[in-house]
């Protein structure tokens, strides 16, 4: 899509602008969002398609409502400049009914408040919520537009919005961290940067709705490091509770000075009644405050117009800036603005950067706001008042303490003088720059020809092509690769971190604990290593040992041979199963009896083919079901034996025999006797 869209005002096509010059995006946080373009008067574009309240559309898909037409006539060219707003402000067309009001409720959901907006415009705007949110007290919401609401809704839970078209997103921040970096030498075409520590605060109290404290509550509710810094203030924890309405900065020490202990702020909230929200919102304001503010604008090539695959920037996402001679060394910031050229090859966006301590554009006008009513009250009716006017005055005061530092020329050569302690001085001489707080008496940190001076290094230590410390291949060396050591050729080293992290190293010694890693292609040397899982595979066909025991998978996924403490065998089985999972049998070597044994449907088959199977012991066959197959040829000499005992029993009468025996008469041995007792007798 090369040319804006437009549409009439039922957001219905009407054509291409195509002679639209100088289309111009601009959008930034919680604020404007708007599309201006130039078109020449006697062109179609400007007679036919474009008509107040219609709507144009970017290569986004985000529509924009038509608001203004500025004419222009230069020389023979008679041109308009378009402004439009997207398509998510005409929620200001829309006012909230009277019965939806709120004037004062306790613990409201963010939807409620959204719901009410939703109805107020039929249903046209949505909401989507990405974050969770506190719930808030309300007072005194509703008595405006939707547009209004929303921006209270904004401003009381703390929100970020990224709206698509008329479905409005709501996050706690926006935006992303890529790693995307404006660079001097890749990017940048330009830049300023502006730093403000008008605000700094390193102790800040806290009240609450009555003018109530968080001064009681238990101590466990601080962090580590709120406990210790309290801790160093005798009185400021007693009895595990707080005896104090304030949190400590752990910068304090870096900017104490022998005026300053601290830097005081205060934060009055009436829209917190609980001691532990109050000290969470203290917590939050204080890291904001602890630091100065910065601001950087950045004119950056739009590298992505001419290769895709370039890196884009976002609004809200967290980017990273280096300009070494700006102080620049890839400072970490949020993009707050974005001007950009959708359509223009020549020219590039223009970013406006800063700190995440830095207050947001809903900050800024709400101080305005405040300042404007201050200005209200105190010409109420024609009259001075005198509260408003000590307000006055006491805002006149902070405006006039916020004053840049003072810069004087002496034989040293540029002084850069604190206006708040004269003792502080950055002094830029032919020899180098000192940074003293004794007024150049001493330098704490100085920067020469010889290098640097400096009693600690804070922060990020640059953002350097290269480093290197040793001699020849004696080195250790960072650079764009990453870090290595022992070679002075990168790709060679025998030790090497490169930039995604991976490491190589010839040998490592280890003492500790390693969790949550994968070791690829590696042999390992070791004496114990417990606890682990070891498998041959993630799938298919392998072994696994782990603490339930170890065991064998086929291709199938299915365990096929285990040995488990948990099998009712106490570790002392192999189990088998079948493919189908079923157990197949198992060999266990338990307490008096070690068996081999199939399950009940699995048969048990014992071979040594042609090669013999001895067996030592008694054999018991009295469990024995049946015996078949069995020959009298398997038993070495039972044949023999059998057909010897058969042979004698052949020469022996048979169970059924039966004769007859005659005897004759006879005095049986006894010569006296007569002889008798003859006769034939049947015998068997």
């Amino acid at each position: 899509m090369q040319h804006l869209k437009s549409f009439d005002r039922n957001r219905s096509p009407t054509g291409l602008l195509v002679a639209s010059t100088d289309v111009q995006r601009r959008r930034r946080i919680n604020s404007d969002y708007e599309i201006s373009f130039m078109v020449p008067m006697t062109s179609a574009d400007y007679k036919e398609k474009i008509i107040p309240k219609g709507y144009v559309q970017d290569e986004r898909g985000q529509f924009y409502v038509v608001q203004s037409r500025g004419r222009d006539r230069n020389s023979k060219v008679i041109s308009a400049q378009v402004i439009c707003t997207h398509i998510m402000f005409k929620m200001i067309d829309f006012k909230i009914p009277y019965n939806q009001y709120i004037d004062e409720a306790y613990g409201v959901h963010i939807t409620t408040l959204l719901d009410r907006i939703t109805a107020a415009t039929g249903g046209v705007y949505t909401f989507v919520l990405h974050d969770v949110f506190a719930l808030r007290d309300v007072k005194d919401w509703g008595r405006t537009t939707a547009l209004a609401g929303l921006n209270d809704v904004i401003n009381l839970y703390g929100c970020e919005i990224e709206p698509d078209n008329t479905v409005i997103h709501l996050y706690k921040r926006i935006g992303k961290d890529d790693g995307f970096q404006y660079r001097l030498g890749k990017n940048i075409i330009s830049d300023s940067f502006k730093d403000d520590a008008s605000n700094l605060t390193t102790r800040l109290f806290s009240q609450m709705k009555d003018g109530r404290t968080f001064i009681g509550l238990s101590a466990d509710y601080l962090t580590a490091e709120e406990r210790s810094l309290l801790e160093s203030v005798p009185g400021a924890i007693v009895d595990n509770k707080l005896a104090v309405n304030y949190l400590i900065s752990p910068y304090a020490q870096y900017w104490t000075n022998n005026v300053n202990v601290f830097y005081d702020g205060e934060l009055i909230d009436q829209n917190i009644e609980d001691p532990k929200e109050l000290l969470i919102a203290t917590r939050e304001a204080l890291r904001k405050k602890e630091m100065p503010e910065f601001e950087i604008g950045v004119s950056a090539a739009d590298i992505h117009k001419i290769d895709p695959d370039e890196q884009q920037p976002g609004l809200g996402d967290t980017v990273y800036a280096y300009d070494p001679d700006m102080e620049l060394q890839r400072v970490s910031c949020r993009v707050l603005e974005l001007t950009e050229y959708p359509f223009a090859m020549d020219k590039h966006s223009q970013a406006t950067l800063s700190n995440h301590m830095m207050r947001d554009d809903t900050q800024v006008l709400a101080d305005l706001e405040r300042s404007k009513q201050i200005l209200n009250d105190l010409l109420s009716g024609g009259r001075v008042r005198a509260s408003a006017f000590e307000e006055f005055a006491k805002q006149a005061v902070i405006d006039i303490n916020a004053s840049k530092t003072e810069i004087k020329y002496d034989g040293r050569g540029i002084v850069l003088q604190s206006t708040v302690n004269a003792l502080d001085q950055v002094i830029m001489t032919s020899n180098g720059i000192i940074v003293t707080r004794d007024g150049g008496a001493t330098a704490m940190t100085a920067i020469t020809a010889n290098g640097v001076s400096a009693p600690a290094v804070v922060g990020i230590l640059g953002n350097f092509v290269q480093m290197k410390i040793g001699e020849g291949e004696n080195v250790t060396q960072i650079n764009l690769n990453g870090i290595a050591a022992g070679r002075s050729d990168f790709h060679s080293a025998p030790f090497r971190v490169y930039m995604n992290g991976d490491v190589v190293a010839r040998s490592i010694t280890l003492t500790g604990l390693i969790e949550a890693s994968k070791m690829e292609y590696s042999d390992i040397v070791a004496g114990t290593i417990t606890g682990a899982k070891i498998r041959t595979s993630v799938t298919g066909a392998r072994f696994e040992v782990d603490e339930t025991g170890w065991r064998t998978f086929d291709s199938s996924g299915s365990r096929r041979i285990g040995i488990y403490a948990s099998s009712g065998h106490n570790m002392s089985a192999i189990t088998f199963d079948q493919s189908n999972g079923e157990l197949s049998g198992l060999i266990n070597g338990g307490d008096g009896l070690f068996e081999v044994r199939s399950s009940g449907n699995s048969d048990l088959f014992l071979s040594a083919l042609t090669n013999t199977i001895f067996f030592q012991g008694q054999l018991n066959f009295a469990a024995a079901y049946s015996a078949s197959g069995f020959k009298l040829e398997y038993v070495s000499g039972l044949r023999a034996e059998l057909d010897s005992i058969w042979s004698a029993l052949a020469g022996k009468a048979s169970i059924g025999h039966s004769h007859s025996v005659t005897i004759p008469n006879h005095n049986h041995g006894n010569p006296a006797n007569a002889n008798s007792g003859g006769g034939t007798f049947s015998v068997s």
